[in-house]
Order: C-alpha cells, then sequence, then structure tokens
C-alpha cells in the first residue's frame, strides 16, 4: 500500500533546499480510513472472543432434606433467575427426609421460569426417597456415572390395622405423585412407582436404559454439552442450548448449612435435654446462674429446630415429666427411682418426640439413650450436690471457729499459741489457768486474731477437730515437726 502513494517532484523552494513529497489527500483519506477499519475489526474479534456466553448457574444441595434445604433451593432458583441465567443445575445428593419439605421443593422447580437440570453427582451420591420425586420434578433429570436413584417406600408407622391402612393410604399418595412427575416430563412412570411400592433403586445406566432420566455425564461441562439441543416436556417445553454456557457454582451458605444442623432430629432433642437440664438445676437450686444461662440458649436453640420438624405432644409431654421427675427426686430423694424414671421418660420422649416417617431423618437410638442417660444422670448428681451445699450450715468467718478443737504450740499463761483449722492462732485460756504444749483446746470466742479457749474434755476429744472440719492429731503432730 505504502508502494502505491504517489510523491511530487523534488522542487526547489525560496531559501533553496528542495521540498518535501507531499501525500494527496485522497491517499491519506484512504489511509486513514483503512486503518481505522482494520482496527475496529481486531477489536470486535478481541471482544467477541472474551465475552461470555450464556449462564448455568450451579448450586449444591446435600444431605437430608428437610425445611432448610427446601429454603436454599426457593433462594437459589430465584437468585438463577434474577442473573439471567440460560438454566439451573441443581446438583443433588440426598438419603432423604421430610415428606413435606420435599413437596415445597418440587413446587420450587415445577414454578421456576427457567428450565431445571437435577443432577444426582459427584460420583458416589444418591438421590433415595424424597430425593427421587425431586429429580422427576426436574425438566432435565441426569446422573453422574457412579450414583444411584430410588428406594422411595414410605415408612411404616407402626403395627396395628389403623396404621396399617394408614400406612397404605400415605404409599398409594406417593405413587401417584412421582407417577405424575415422571409421566409428565416423558420418564418411565412404571419403574418410578415401582421405587415407591417395592423400594427398587438402580444405578445410572440402568436408570438411562429404563428412561427413568434424561442423562448419564461425568462431569458438570459434559452434561452441559450433551444437552445441547435437548427438547424438554412439560409446561416449559423447548430446546436447550447449552453450548458455550459459563457455568456459575453456588455452595450452601453457612446460614442454611447451620439452619440444616439445628432442624436434625437428633440435634434438636440433644439441645433440648441440655436447654431442660440446665433449667431444672435452677430450679432445684435457684441463683445458680451459669446453668440456667446456658440450658436457656440451649432450649432456645433446640426449640428452633424442632418448631419446624412435625413434633409429636406425646413425645412433648414425656420430656416435661422427665423435669418434673428428677426435680421431685432432688427435693424428696426416692432412691433414685424417681431419677431412673426421668431417665426412662427422656428416652421415649426422644424417641416419640418427632414424627417424620423416614429412617434417615429421626432421632437416632443411641443417641437417645446415651443422651437421655448422661444428661439425666448429671442433671440429678448436680442437683444434689446443689441441694446438699444449699443445705449445709453457712462456713466461713470467726463463727467456724467457735467450738473447734486444737492443740496447744506454745503454753498458754495465760497467752500462747494454738493450731486450729491448720493455721497457728494468738490464744488465751478462758480461766486464765496455764495450759501445757501439747494439751487439746477448744475454741469458746474469737476476740479479734484471739482466741479464747478452754481445756478440750472427754466429749470434745471424741470428736476431735476432723469432725470439726480441721486437721487430725497426726496432721497436727507432722505439721510441727
Amino acid at each position: 500500500m505504502i508502494g502505491r502513494l504517489r510523491c511530487t517532484r523534488d522542487t526547489p523552494t525560496d531559501d533553496g533546499r528542495a521540498a518535501r513529497p507531499r501525500l494527496r489527500p485522497r491517499w491519506l483519506a484512504l489511509w486513514g480510513a483503512l486503518t481505522v477499519a482494520a482496527l475496529a475489526l481486531t477489536l470486535a474479534g478481541t471482544g467477541a472472543a472474551q465475552s461470555p456466553g450464556g449462564l448455568a448457574y450451579s448450586f449444591e444441595l446435600t444431605g437430608t432434606v428437610d425445611p432448610a434445604t427446601a429454603a436454599w433451593l426457593a433462594e437459589a432458583l430465584d437468585d438463577a433467575e434474577r442473573a439471567g441465567a440460560e438454566v439451573a443445575v441443581v446438583r443433588l445428593d440426598t438419603p432423604g427426609g421430610l415428606d413435606t419439605a420435599m413437596r415445597e421443593m418440587v413446587q420450587s422447580i415445577i414454578a421456576a421460569r427457567l428450565p431445571v437440570i437435577v443432577y444426582v453427582s459427584p460420583d458416589g451420591a444418591r438421590a433415595a426417597s424424597a430425593g427421587l420425586f425431586v429429580a422427576q420434578a426436574a425438566d432435565v433429570a441426569a446422573m453422574a456415572t457412579q450414583t444411584n436413584i430410588g428406594s422411595a417406600t414410605p415408612v411404616q408407622l407402626g403395627p396395628g390395622p389403623d396404621s396399617e391402612v394408614l400406612g397404605r393410604k400415605v404409599e398409594n399418595d406417593a405413587a401417584a405423585y412421582v407417577r405424575a412427575l415422571a409421566a409428565g416430563h416423558g420418564r418411565n412412570a412404571d419403574l418410578a412407582e415401582r421405587m415407591v411400592r417395592d423400594a427398587v433403586n438402580v444405578p445410572a445406566e440402568r436408570a438411562l436404559e429404563e428412561n427413568l432420566v434424561d442423562a448419564v455425564a461425568p462431569t458438570e461441562r459434559q452434561l452441559l454439552e450433551a444437552l445441547d439441543g435437548f427438547r424438554i416436556q412439560g409446561p416449559k417445553a423447548q430446546a436447550l442450548d447449552t453450548t458455550g454456557l459459563r457455568v456459575e457454582r453456588q455452595e450452601m451458605p453457612f446460614t442454611y448449612e447451620l439452619r440444616q444442623f439445628l432442624v436434625n432430629p437428633t440435634v434438636a432433642f440433644l439441645l433440648l435435654l441440655a436447654g431442660l437440664a440446665g433449667l431444672a438445676l435452677e430450679l432445684a437450686s435457684p441463683g445458680t446462674i451459669g446453668p440456667g444461662a446456658v440450658g436457656a440458649i440451649a432450649l432456645l436453640l433446640g426449640l428452633y429446630g424442632a418448631v419446624q420438624l412435625p413434633v409429636t405432644l406425646v413425645g412433648a409431654l414425656l420430656l416435661v415429666l422427665a423435669v418434673g421427675l428428677f426435680i421431685a427426686e432432688t427435693q424428696a430423694p426416692s432412691g433414685g427411682i424417681l431419677g431412673a424414671a426421668g431417665v426412662g421418660a427422656l428416652i421415649a420422649g426422644g424417641l416419640l418426640l418427632f414424627d417424620t416417617d423416614s429412617p434417615v431423618f429421626d432421632v437416632s437410638v443411641p443417641a437417645a439413650i446415651a443422651g437421655g442417660v448422661a444428661i439425666g444422670g448429671f442433671t440429678l448428681f448436680a442437683a444434689s450436690k446443689a441441694l446438699s451445699a444449699g443445705r449445709a450450715p453457712a462456713r466461713g468467718g470467726p463463727e467456724e471457729l467457735i467450738g473447734a478443737v486444737g492443740s496447744v504450740r506454745s503454753p498458754l499463761d495465760p497467752t500462747g499459741q494454738t493450731f486450729v483449722h491448720g493455721a497457728l492462732w494468738r490464744a488465751r485460756t478462758a480461766d486464765d489457768v496455764t495450759l501445757a504444749e501439747g494439751e487439746r483446746v477448744v475454741v469458746e470466742q474469737v476476740d479479734g486474731l484471739t482466741l479464747r479457749v478452754r481445756r478440750a474434755g472427754p466429749a470434745d476429744r471424741s470428736s476431735e477437730e476432723g469432725a470439726a472440719g480441721g486437721p487430725s492429731p497426726e496432721y497436727d503432730e507432722r505439721s510441727s515437726s
């Protein structure tokens, strides 16, 4: 291009120097236009290469299905919509949980305006029990290669014909619910129903072969690539465009993790135990602020978790009865009968406190037994000690020395030194008689730092100083040596 530029001849100027060549204006304009165009194309290409594509909002959902995970799912889906995400990916790993929380999660997934992909991951994860329903509610159900899904049979409520009828009703309801979810997304409704009725559980590859899930992929990125062009069914029917999506991963916030910890039935029960134990100690021995304050905090945390769970009246009454039995044992000792009954009430109350209908979301039997025995035993022990201390006569000050038995260390004539309660005291005989070293004396009066004593009689010698809280004669002799 430079070679095509035309120049004028060198012509002398008025001062005799050769004139400088000049570019023609039209060639100068063309040069500038081409340069600007090339720069614009370069910047446009760079911007296109660096600008991100659509967004895949990915977040984890692990642990039991409970009110905390249900709230986190609803918030995360709202965040995905506000961020303008093309799809939301739920990384699921759960053993199951509460039926009420599961239905809230299903409703959140169905109500979401963007496609929701439930991806059972990572390898080793599962979508058991309530997790099956969450997966079937998704617009796309997917699994990592080494995962499994199923085992969604409701728990039998108890023995007896009434409970069997109720159990069948619950099972029929769950079977119809999961069948509707699976069929609504074009999946194998028969297999989904058998997972409820017969507790069937299958690995990822079989779930894909039998059309229970839509895709199996080892990683989230490979899953999104495989789903490009996939047409989802249901109210949000559309073809997915997942090529080049930028994945934004979100983990469960600490507040939801803490809430999930507190709504665990075992944790809530143990916190309630600790709270009731602290309050029982406070009632048994008023004025002990520490146990009452700690108990109040533990009780509030336990109640926070308990109110979000289905609490039974029988379980709550048993816990209150246990506290009453513990207080009764400390006030009117029964030889441990009332205390043992209180421990039994604690354990039974823990096992019957929550009606979750889920073996993975219930109070642990070993935890209920260990917690009931440990906290019940500690409460009885601490309360008995506190009561004993409260009923004992006040000790300390000069009054404690009156009646104490000691020994003469330097002759009292009539003033000398005596050894009483582990210390040397200036002493004076009450009747101004002389007492030799080693004689036993009894304190009758305290005048400042001087003790008024008398010679100990046979009755005083029988008790010795040990009965009054002081050292024994042998200790006195060792101390004086």
